[in-house]
């Protein structure tokens, strides 16, 4: 068994209810899960048979499961019923992520109540959106990354200002900041990637939400829901979020056996 936990930004407290049991009897396959997991500031478990992922949940209720349908000994279908006949564990998601295509292999899972059957993918949003989906009650759809960016902040009336960027999404951002801009704000930022130049890239985007001095899970700053990006500033922050994710390993579909 082996267990890894990636510091976020919530109150420990809040941290618990983080926890993602993977079971995957593949290392590889088991690797790549959890460290993409693991960046998206889950806490992750891992396991690479039924049987542990069941000693596991004697001990802790963890947010989801993420298993695989070949394991050893017991399969992950029959994990899967074996946690919906629980009444202790019935309430867990359980949600296939998958070598096999089968189409039996997907209508047994669905039949038994897995939250949900995905193929292993290249495209990390497939994964964290079934798992936002079967998890929160307003789920995001694009994965939000954490991460440190330069930005100039540009709106009508006020002097440019510089902060940094730490959450960012294909649809917005966090800017971190001590002057946050009011709510419904409409400014210009300009962005700083790794992959855009010199010159960054200009996105127009409005304040959701800010917080002017820090709290209980808060750090001062705003919310920024972007308005207008062209096809090609679009297509870089896709890039940089993919490449941040699983960056120092090998792309996982030349990796996986």
């Amino acid at each position: 068994m082996h267990t890894e936990t990636l510091h976020g930004e919530k109150p420990e407290a809040m941290r618990e209810k983080l926890i993602i049991l993977v079971v995957d009897g593949d290392p590889v396959s088991q690797f790549y899960t959890c460290l993409c997991l693991q960046r998206l500031n889950y806490h992750v478990i891992s396991v690479r048979t039924a049987e542990e992922a069941l000693v596991i949940m004697e001990l802790t209720t963890p947010l989801i499961i993420v298993t695989e349908v070949i394991l050893q000994r017991m399969s992950g279908v029959d994990l899967l019923k074996h946690v919906k006949q629980d009444p202790r564990t019935k309430n867990v998601p359980v949600l296939i992520y998958t070598a096999v295509k089968t189409g039996a292999h997907r209508d047994l899972c669905q039949a038994a109540g897995c939250a949900g059957y995905i193929v292993h993918t290249s495209d990390h949003n497939l994964l964290y959106e079934a798992i936002q989906q079967a998890t929160e009650p307003k789920p995001r759809h694009f994965i939000r990354l954490k991460t440190w960016l330069d930005v100039i902040v540009s709106a009508p009336g006020k002097r440019d200002q510089t902060a940094l960027v730490s959450a960012i999404s294909e649809h917005g951002m966090f800017v971190s900041t001590q002057r946050p801009l009011l709510n419904m704000t409409t400014a210009v930022f300009t962005l700083y990637l790794p992959n855009a130049g010199v010159n960054g890239i200009k996105l127009q985007g409005k304040v959701l939400y800010s917080h002017a001095a820090p709290g209980p899970g808060k750090n001062p700053g705003m919310g920024v829901k972007f308005l207008q990006v062209s096809p090609d500033d679009g297509g870089m922050i896709k890039t940089f979020i993919e490449k941040k994710l699983m960056s120092g390993v090998t792309d996982r579909q030349t990796s996986r056996k």
